[in-house]
């Protein structure tokens, strides 16, 4: 990568559309686009304006005749810009041959193609972001809810960055006296019994809490990964449809119909649930209905919510016992379906039978004609469950397994320099394991970052962001 070179590509997505937008950043932004663009009279384009938008025809690299389309073009200079370079912007007709023509005369012209991330990439070397807000960009545009992109939001303008540059300073200032105190012990004092102790366990406490948080946050970026599990005919298939207001899946009596997993995103009260259709438990499947099955099972173990569907028209049969043993460690919530038939189990019967929270079971029915039942109470139970207790307004929360995993390595050294401090080992022992700490947190925002770990962080986005 040739962090010098004017870099160009198509930020928008391909396809049909009003506008398409081609971006470049570097030192010869400008000079590339003037090299494809006129103005409407035919006259070479004059200067542009910082930060105005100025109407252009564009035409072929060294074919000034050879028209492609009007457009408008903009320039942001540096270093108040995106990257912090010269930033150019081409707004063209949506449409994939247009951006696509127009892309090949900017690369003609003197550009290199973008990597992937590597706008955001130049943004982070020139000190426009850090890790924190680049990882937040990925996170913004990854959304899949209300609060998630608050969430994101929150990250790009720096509130988790501060939260980590804080807990840095406060672990550097024990390192320096820990440092201090070994190299020169005739002048400075130790400190003071407990006091070491102290500090080191109120910084893992604080760790703690960002690390408390990392589900929450994940789950506000990527939505609550929902199964609905349950035995054959019970009525998944039509909660799905019903919770996605759509005919998403296959509605049949005949057993065995849902062989796939079928995937749809809801939202409900700002978050959104990746729900999972699943095959109908039972015994005896045939051999391509049993791959479902097992499908099934896998995603139950990883789901963050289980909707374990039973028929209230037959009660609880032992499959359906057999179901509720496999998700007792899950949060699950037990829907007693087709109550609009005459039911056999009540909701205070499936508790004692089931061990499970009369709040945590919901009556339902989403027959063929007629209004669905239970719906509206089915998602105020689910928002209870996440959202009641769990969200703090303002507050922001790791949502990545980097971030997450550089906490971790931190929390762990800073509980080894206690351990160290708590058996009285020499000073120099703490100030290895709180070195490597500070380390650890100046991953996240990339104070200390290496390159392999910024390679990571930047495949993720897409080449022209």
């Amino acid at each position: 990568m040739k962090l010098h070179d004017t870099i160009a590509a198509i930020a928008t997505p391909i396809g049909s559309g009003g506008i398409a937008i081609l971006r470049l950043s570097g030192s010869r932004a400008e000079e590339i686009i003037t090299q494809v663009a006129a103005a409407p009279s035919g006259k070479p384009l004059p200067k542009l304006e910082d930060r105005k938008l100025t109407l252009c025809c564009i035409h072929c690299f060294g074919h000034p005749d050879a028209l492609i389309d009007q457009a408008l073009a903009v320039i942001m200079r540096a270093p108040r810009s995106y990257t912090g370079e010269d930033v150019a912007e081409i707004h063209c007709h949506g449409g994939f041959f247009a951006a696509s023509k127009i892309l090949t005369e900017l690369l003609a012209a003197g550009a290199r193609l973008a990597e992937s991330g590597e706008f955001t990439r130049r943004a982070f070397l020139n000190g426009k972001t850090d890790l924190t807000g680049a990882e937040a960009v990925m996170d913004m545009i990854d959304s899949r809810s209300g609060l998630g992109l608050q969430n994101a939001a929150r990250s790009l303008g720096g509130a988790l960055a501060k939260k980590i540059d804080a807990l840095r300073e406060d672990l550097m200032a024990v390192t320096a006296r820990i440092s201090a105190a070994a190299d020169y012990p005739e002048e400075i004092d130790p400190p003071a019994p407990g006091e070491t102790a102290a500090a080191l366990q109120s910084l893992q406490a604080k760790i703690q809490a960002l690390l408390d948080g990392f589900e929450t946050g994940r789950m506000l970026r990527d939505g609550i990964l929902t199964v609905i599990i349950g035995r054959p005919n019970v009525g998944k298939s039509s909660l799905l449809n019903a919770l996605s207001r759509s005919d998403r899946a296959i509605v049949t009596d005949i057993p065995g119909t849902t062989r796939d997993v079928i995937e749809e995103y809801i939202r409900i009260g700002g978050i959104s649930l990746r729900l999972l259709d699943t095959a109908g438990i039972r015994s005896g499947a045939g051999e391509v209905e049993q791959i479902g099955i097992e499908r099934a099972l896998s995603h139950a173990r990883e789901a963050d919510l289980c909707l374990f569907v039973i028929d209230s028209a037959e009660g609880i049969t032992e499959e359906d016992k057999k179901i509720a043993e496999q998700l007792k460690d899950k949060h699950f919530l037990l829907l007693l379906n087709k109550t609009d038939r005459e039911a056999r189990i009540t909701p205070e019967e499936a508790r004692q039978e089931l061990g499970i929270a009369l709040q945590n079971i919901i009556q339902t029915a989403a027959p063929k004609d007629g209004p669905v039942i239970g719906i509206d109470t089915l998602e105020t139970a689910i928002s209870r469950m996440f959202l009641s207790g769990h969200l703090n307004p303002g507050e922001v929360y790791l949502s990545n397994t980097r971030q997450r995993d550089a906490l971790l390595k931190s929390r762990d050294a800073i509980a080894r320099a206690a351990e160290a401090d708590s058996a009285d080992l020499p000073y120099d022992l703490l100030y290895v394991d709180l070195e490597d700490a500070l380390s650890a947190l100046g991953e996240i925002t990339g104070v200390t970052v290496q390159e392999e770990i910024i390679d990571q962080v930047f495949s993720r986005f897409c080449v022209g962001k």
